[in-house]
């Protein structure tokens, strides 16, 4: 596959108003084409609701951990290992040490079951806070994998490790890099349609300078853009009171919303397309 495919993802649907505005607009407007449902956010039925009647497919984004300790999210399966009394675990250690493998993959058809009983068309899946890319040391990657085979969704995992040495910002050491490919193998063992790369700003706002630093990062993605599918996923969001790093949410907005990724893309010949192109070029 020597064409060059972009798909431009706005995550975390459905994470609170502020985000569920930003998605509705950008989508309406044309300027993403793909977004993917938070099911245990306190916005989800907003979200769902706005999906079914505009018919946009959406991806389920698997959720198996709490953003913010103050305010956690709860399991839709009711699994024990995943919460405590306060709700969803936050940190990867705390779900490392104490979800079950059967529960994560009761939680996963949970969420499922919560977007397509809304009237939502999944068109793929995907992972919040990379719970289930085994970084944790646990397999929950096969639990994704075996909830992907049987809904016939293809996955966000790259199949490149270039994504991992972006996201460390240094060279990746070799144990991790095994892992990744022992990961991938496991993927395409099982029939699972996966991504070639993968593209996010990793950074905090204590590392980003400006708006214009975090525009050029993704500009300069677009150029570097490999042969086969890439995702973009960005997280755009009006402002809201959410600590200092929603500022990050604010920016992506704006670049979204200003139509430079979509211009370079065509500067450079790379195809926009949604998570459609992999039933496509089957």
């Amino acid at each position: 596959m020597k064409d060059k495919f972009l798909i431009i993802n706005a995550d975390d649907f459905g994470y609170n108003g502020e985000q569920n505005k930003a998605i509705s607009e950008l989508y309406g407007a044309g300027l993403i084409t793909s977004t993917s449902v938070m099911a245990v956010a306190n916005s989800a039925d907003e979200a769902c609701a706005f999906a079914a009647a505009s018919c946009l497919p959406v991806g389920v984004h698997l959720t198996i951990n709490s953003d913010n300790p103050e305010n956690r999210w709860k399991s839709l399966s009711g699994a024990a290992s995943l919460e405590d009394s306060f709700g969803l675990h936050c940190s990867q250690k705390d779900i490392a040490l104490n979800a079950k493998r059967k529960d994560v993959a009761a939680e996963l058809e949970a969420q499922y079951r919560y977007l397509t009983e809304r009237g939502c068309t999944v068109d793929h899946a995907d992972n919040h806070c990379a719970t289930l890319y085994g970084i944790n040391g646990r397999r929950f990657y096969k639990d994704a994998y075996d909830f992907c085979r049987r809904h016939s969704l293809p996955y966000r995992f790259p199949k490149r490790p270039d994504f991992l040495e972006r996201q460390l910002g240094r060279s990746v050491p070799k144990p991790i890099i095994m892992l990744h490919s022992h990961i991938v193998a496991l993927g395409e063992k099982a029939g699972v349609r996966m991504l070639d790369d993968l593209v996010s700003n990793p950074y905090s706002m204590s590392k980003i300078e400006s708006y214009d630093a975090l525009r050029k990062y993704y500009l300069d993605a677009v150029d570097n853009c490999c042969d086969g599918i890439t995702e973009m996923f960005l997280h755009p969001a009006y402002p809201a009171d959410c600590g200092d790093e929603w500022q990050k949410r604010v920016y992506e907005l704006e670049l979204l919303k200003s139509g430079d990724i979509l211009s370079r893309a065509e500067q450079k010949g790379v195809k926009v397309v949604s998570w459609q192109i992999f039933s496509e070029l089957k």
